[in-house]
């Protein structure tokens, strides 16, 4: 997508390359056609999100995963690195050193790809033609915040339920069962990851949150704000912790993690620090107090 040609064509699919990132995860192949820092193809997040400070101090950010495996990370880097981005890059580095590419080309994948892999347009749709000034129920919240890219779009579709839980999936003919695999106990839907789930309800408990039995995530804004929790920019910090919950879920389903409540409360104060970045500077002292919060609740 880089280069001399112009149009508004190409300047349409410029504009449209951060949400096709953000709605799909790779599965790497040769890693040719996969972008090092943009991407999600390790984990759940992109690189960019995941190392900011490295990222700050890098001068080639449009590499691709096969050209970083390849020539390192270190030649595309200015030559002092501040000492975050040193700790940020001795973890790339030990990622990097167990990193297997293969002859077969990258596989996008996404909760918006049908079967055959192709985007299914309405729901995409749906979500370029909403005016940036809706009032639409979850909207603001999902968009008018702080958070990554690929968090936003996560929120658009958890606030219309259209995440790839079971029941979702049972609905469409995919599972027989919607059973939730994390707990046993009732149908994975939206809410119940969010919500019902044992696992989310002692989350939400340990922050201080009271949720209520007929909380609904389409109504996720209007959750009350514990009065230790400052009241700006707390719909980022709503995200945050919707973000976590998916995270888990998935780490315990597709790669058998078993975090306990302690580690997942340790990776949102974690995300906490790495999103302080994404707030305004005179308000990132906000994300200290979440950190602070998410440490007390361990």
């Amino acid at each position: 997508m880089e280069g001399d040609i112009t149009g508004p064509h190409w300047e349409a699919l410029r504009d449209l390359l951060p949400l096709y990132q953000a709605i799909t995860t790779v599965q790497l192949g040769d890693g040719a056609a996969t972008s090092f820092w943009y991407d999600v193809w390790l984990g759940d997040d992109c690189f960019a999100d995941r190392f900011p400070a490295l990222l700050s101090h890098c001068t080639r950010q449009n590499q691709s995963v096969r050209t970083i495996a390849m020539q390192g990370i270190v030649s595309t880097l200015q030559p002092r690195l501040t000492p975050q981005a040193q700790t940020e890059l001795a973890t790339v580095q030990d990622l990097l050193s167990s990193l297997q590419l293969t002859a077969t080309p990258d596989r996008r994948h996404s909760h918006l790809m049908d079967g055959e892999g192709k985007l299914q347009t309405s729901a995409l749709y749906a979500l370029l033609q909403s005016p940036p000034n809706s009032q639409t129920e979850g909207h603001q919240l999902a968009w008018k915040n702080h958070a990554p890219p690929r968090v936003k779009f996560f929120a658009w579709l958890l606030t219309r339920k259209k995440i790839q839980c079971r029941s979702n999936l049972q609905k469409r003919g995919v599972l027989d069962d919607a059973t939730c695999e994390v707990c046993g106990n009732g149908d994975e839907n939206a809410n119940h990851i969010i919500f019902s789930c044992s696992f989310a309800s002692e989350f939400w408990s340990a922050i201080g949150f009271v949720v209520p039995a007929d909380a609904d995530v389409s109504h996720l804004d209007k959750l009350d704000r514990p009065a230790h929790i400052p009241s700006k920019h707390f719909s980022t910090l709503l995200l945050l912790c919707c973000w976590q919950l998916w995270k888990r879920r998935n780490g315990v389903i597709f790669r058998q993690e078993e975090a306990t409540k302690q580690e997942t409360l340790r990776l949102a104060r974690e995300d906490a620090r790495l999103w302080q970045g994404r707030l305004p500077r005179k308000d990132a002292c906000v994300a200290d107090s979440w950190g602070a919060i998410f440490s007390l609740a361990m």
